[in-house]
């Protein structure tokens, strides 16, 4: 007598990773601009500028193919186009810094075709609408901070997420970063990662939820360029463009 056989078969299951739609990996980083050839994105900064928050904006600007990297490496000399305004904007910050409401309130300013929504530490559950928005394709400028140095404070541009696959559902640990203080990546669409340290990412509560003030999520942040280090996202900025 033959045995049945189970029509049951395991599910699969695996690691994933998304990025950006518009950035093309290889030996640079690039993306697709109004041109022949594609252009990179990504400038690193200086140690001394403390100009984080303007190069992630350079990088959104590129990304979404609304001004020309070289134009914005150059926007301190601009006269005129968004590289200018950008300057005229932001360039008071250098050497000094900006806070998010103030980057979100400035960034607004250059009326550009560009939505943002701003979210601000656990009370807004900041790590989990960091994770929806990066599995819906937007870009998310991070800022960090470390757990150890609380004074220390960072913008990222948060450009991917990858995570497992298994019970037929995405579980994202990981958020890929282009972060302008380390090298440009190489065959890579980021050159640093957050990952999960060993917490569960709170859920976004329904409107109607009355919840406790949730406790601050650990990422492991990780680069070539940086020991790994502890730290929590201050502040979230969803960025896409509009028609």
């Amino acid at each position: 007598m033959s045995k049945a056989v189970s029509s049951k078969r395991a599910e699969p299951s695996y690691r994933f990773q998304r990025v950006h739609p518009a950035l093309i990996t290889g030996n640079v980083l690039t993306v697709k601009a109004q041109r022949a050839d594609p252009v990179q994105p990504f400038v690193q900064q200086s140690p001394l500028d403390s100009a984080c928050g303007v190069h992630v904006i350079t990088a959104i600007l590129s990304i979404t193919a609304l001004a020309k990297p070289s134009a914005l490496a150059n926007m301190s000399r601009r006269q005129h186009g968004i590289a200018a305004a950008v300057w005229r904007a932001f360039g008071d910050t250098y050497f000094s810094g900006v806070y998010a409401p103030d980057w979100v309130d400035r960034f607004e300013s250059l009326g550009l075709p560009l939505e943002l929504t701003a979210k601000y530490g656990p009370h807004d559950t900041v790590d989990a609408h960091v994770l929806d928005w990066l599995m819906q394709g937007s870009l998310v400028a991070l800022v960090l901070h470390s757990v150890r140095h609380a004074r220390t404070k960072h913008w990222c541009l948060a450009v991917g997420a990858e995570g497992a696959f298994v019970d037929r559902k995405h579980k994202v640990d990981t958020v890929l970063l282009l972060d302008p203080a380390t090298d440009s990546p190489v065959f890579a669409a980021h050159n640093a990662r957050l990952r999960l340290k060993g917490h569960a990412i709170p859920k976004r509560p329904a409107k109607s939820e009355k919840t406790s003030r949730p406790r601050p999520v650990t990422w492991l942040y990780e680069s070539l360029d940086w020991n790994a280090e502890e730290v929590h996202l201050q502040a979230a900025v969803r960025v896409r463009r509009t028609p």
